[in-house]
C-alpha cells in the first residue's frame, strides 16, 4: 500500500525518492520504519537495516532525514514549516522537496509530497524572522504552546461561520 501511494505521489510530483531531503515517516512500530523506508524507496529491498546503522537516515547522511520535527503521535505541518525555514535549530540545508506519510488501519494510506512553490530551496530563517512571519508570534516549529483562543482568532478566516463550531469551542475552553 505505501510503495504504491509513494509511487504515485512522487510521480505526480515529478520527483524520485533521491529528491526528498526530509521524510516524515509514520514509525508507530520500530520495525514500521524499516519496511517503510523500503517501500518508499529510500533503500533497496531489504537493505533499510543497514541505512539505520549507517546513520544515512540524519543530518549529513545519505538518505532522506527522518522525523527531524515530531514525534509519531504529533502530526501536523512539519514539512511545510521546514521548507519555509522555520525550522532553524533542525534545518536541513538545501531541502526542496519533503515528504510526508502516514499509515492507518484498513489498508489507507496517505503519501504526500511538499516542493517549494518557488522552486528554490529552503531559506534559513533566524528564531527572530520568523515570530515576525508567524501569526502565533513565535516559531512553532521548534516551540510548543497552548493555543488560547485568541491564538486562534488570528489565524482564523475573516469571512467565516460559527454554525459548525457550535458548542465545541466551549468544549475546548474547558479542558485546556
Amino acid at each position: 500500500m505505501s510503495k504504491k501511494a509513494a509511487e504515485r505521489a512522487m510521480a505526480e510530483a515529478g520527483v524520485t525518492p533521491k529528491d526528498v531531503k526530509v521524510c516524515e515517516l509514520h514509525d508507530c512500530f520500530s520495525t514500521n520504519e524499516l519496511l517503510l523506508l523500503d517501500a518508499l524507496g529510500f533503500s533497496e529491498p531489504g537493505k533499510a537495516h543497514e541505512m539505520v546503522r549507517r546513520g544515512d537516515i540524519t543530518y549529513g547522511g545519505r538518505g532522506p532525514v527522518i522525523n527531524l520535527l515530531v514525534d509519531s503521535f504529533q502530526r501536523d505541518t512539519p514539512s511545510e514549516r521546514l521548507l519555509r525555514g522555520w525550522a532553524t535549530n533542525r534545518l536541513v540545508k538545501g531541502t526542496d522537496v519533503a515528504l510526508q506519510h502516514n499509515l492507518g488501519l484498513g489498508g489507507a494510506v496517505v503519501v504526500t509530497v511538499y516542493k517549494r512553490a518557488d522552486g528554490q530551496s529552503n531559506p534559513a530563517l533566524s528564531d527572530a524572522e520568523v515570530r515576525q512571519k508567524s501569526a502565533l508570534g513565535y516559531n512553532p516549529a521548534v516551540e510548543a504552546r497552548y493555543v488560547r483562543p485568541q491564538d486562534g482568532e488570528k489565524v482564523r478566516s475573516r469571512t467565516r461561520h460559527d454554525h459548525p463550531l457550535k458548542e465545541t469551542v466551549g468544549t475546548l475552553a474547558a479542558r485546556i
